[in-house]
């Protein structure tokens, strides 16, 4: 079974990995491409009309921090004393999604929808791995 969650937590890793490729790649595409930067262009426009209204980041900024506190909680409560290392990824990328979520400089970039929502992949992924090492440690 640790094995099983190893290489299950190698392979979550990767797929994080893969979206931070994946949006450094059309970003970088966005610059170079003029068919990629009109698609990314009218996508973001699109959602920023509609999903990211301005009215709705504040929201979007208090359910993110409600879900860190209740992944926070249930992980110390259930981890005792290895919590921390649990926990900093998952600090460090909200904290991130937060500054995505407000700076004008990334609200700026043509495929900042697109790193917005591989960003809450990745944090998505992060909770799913330090559930499983939570698991893991509770086992034995």
């Amino acid at each position: 079974m640790l094995r099983a969650n190893k290489i299950v937590r190698i392979i979550l890793t990767a797929l994080q990995l893969m979206c931070i490729a994946g949006a450094y790649i059309l970003d970088d595409l966005s610059r170079k491409k003029v068919g990629v930067n009109h698609h990314v262009v009218y996508r973001k426009k699109q959602y920023m009309e509609t999903v990211l209204k301005p009215e709705h980041m504040m929201v979007y900024g208090i359910i993110l921090g409600i879900l860190l506190a209740g992944v926070a909680v249930y992980l110390i409560r259930h981890r005792r004393r290895d919590y921390l290392m649990a926990l900093l990824p998952l600090i460090l990328l909200t904290f991130v999604i937060g500054l995505l979520l407000v700076l004008p400089a990334a609200i700026a970039m043509p495929a900042y929808v697109y790193i917005l929502f591989l960003a809450v992949v990745v944090w998505g992924l992060e909770v799913i791995k330090a559930y499983i090492k939570l698991r893991q440690v509770r086992a034995q």
